[in-house]
């Protein structure tokens, strides 16, 4: 089976960590991967305003933005991007494209995330810390891929990605949960990684799990939080439910929670 994944890289700190998790989750898949990078027509439009005024992480204020050194800055980051994507061409040994996108970043994401299985995004805590993904909250991308005509799965790979104890899923008792499992499997024995499991309270779900100890019930996100930090998982797996939905918010989940998630669809 043909697996067609998206990945847009943090362009912040764009690393090989959502191209790893891939690798290991799709080990025995056939892969079609498209590399996408985003230039944000609002950023390059604010670097003509006579006020536009470029601050950094150090407080240090800039007289101006320099449209030409933006423009070699987004075209350098495009370059490193295509470099990424030609090395993982030749260590996936898959089929790997490369697009230059212009435009809205939610609205050019969505377009291309068409058709697709799968979107990957990259997210750098640990280098670039909370902020902006190319002039969006991360957790807006969720929102706006969920508009898709088809909606795909997401995998936020909050980087460094080979970090975390174990694989944890939330389940609900849907058969979106059942695919969430099947992916946390595949991770966790790809990753040799142990499998860990957690249900929403009030849930009705399979009694086969095999555990030592009763499953834990999660009532909310607050819960969840807390769960995630005793167990240190690398990856959450949860899946996009209308029960899930009820008692998480998925946004504030992936604003703040340092392991990567996967939201099953």
């Amino acid at each position: 089976m043909t697996r067609r994944i998206l990945i847009a890289l943090d362009p912040a700190a764009p690393r090989r960590d959502a191209l790893d998790a891939v690798a290991a989750l799709y080990r025995e898949n056939t892969l079609e991967i498209s590399g996408v990078f985003i230039e944000d027509d609002n950023l390059k439009r604010l670097a003509t305003l006579p006020f536009a005024r470029e601050i950094r992480l150090s407080g240090q204020i800039r007289q101006g933005l320099d449209p030409d050194l933006l423009r070699r800055q987004l075209d350098a980051c495009a370059a490193e991007f295509e470099g990424i994507f030609r090395h993982a061409r030749t260590a996936l040994r898959s089929p790997v494209s490369f697009r230059v996108l212009h435009g809205d970043v939610l609205v050019a994401l969505r377009q291309a995330a068409a058709e697709t299985d799968l979107v990957v995004v990259g997210r750098s805590l640990a280098r670039a810390g909370l902020r902006t993904w190319l002039g969006v909250q991360p957790e807006q991308l969720l929102e706006a891929l969920a508009e898709c005509p088809t909606p795909a799965g997401l995998l936020f790979v909050h980087e460094p990605w080979a970090t975390g104890r174990c694989v944890l899923v939330l389940d609900d008792g849907s058969d979106t949960a059942g695919r969430a499992r099947e992916q946390a499997e595949a991770m966790a024995a790809a990753d040799g990684l142990p499998l860990e499991f957690c249900r929403l309270a009030g849930s009705e779900v399979d009694a086969d799990y095999d555990e030592a100890e009763p499953v834990p019930a999660i009532a909310d996100l607050e819960e969840l939080r807390r769960h995630c930090q005793a167990r240190d998982p690398r990856l959450l797996v949860l899946p996009d439910s209308a029960a899930v939905r009820e008692r998480i918010d998925l946004r504030d989940l992936l604003c703040e929670l340092p392991a990567s998630v996967a939201i099953t669809r």
